[in-house]
């Protein structure tokens, strides 16, 4: 499956970030989409293919834990990018998003220049630091 390096999605309950990152990742040249719960995550996966989510863990409903799984268990979507982003930093959440088929973990609050780092290291098949 064909994915669109150029569009991320960003999966964040609060609304005030979500439109943040999206400014953020905007100015650094990239198609923000957004989705504020994982349903709608998963739907816009499947419509839009982005190269990359930005998950948030604690989500209202379905956790960015399952949403996780959810695309790494889709053969369509199981090679798909995937960043938590998190205000949970300890090791054992750290480890359980990685289990789960995350390719980085970043906890909150976090700095928008290694966010645009790691988003362009995974977006160009480079383990970031």
């Amino acid at each position: 499956m064909e994915f669109d390096r150029n569009k991320v999605l960003i999966v964040e309950d609060e609304a005030p970030l979500r439109f943040g990152l999206a400014r953020c990742i905007e100015r650094a040249g990239y198609i923000p989409l957004q989705a504020g719960d994982g349903p709608t995550a998963l739907e816009m996966v499947s419509q839009h293919m982005p190269g990359l989510v930005i998950l948030d863990v604690m989500m209202h409903g379905m956790s960015g834990i399952e949403v996780c799984r959810k695309l790494r268990e889709d053969q369509n979507t199981s090679e798909i990018k995937i960043m938590f982003l998190s205000a949970r930093g300890q090791v054992r959440e750290q480890t359980e998003g990685l289990e789960a088929g995350g390719d980085y973990y970043m906890t909150k609050p976090f700095e928008y220049k290694k966010l645009l780092q790691v988003l362009e290291d995974l977006l160009a098949e480079r383990k970031p630091d």
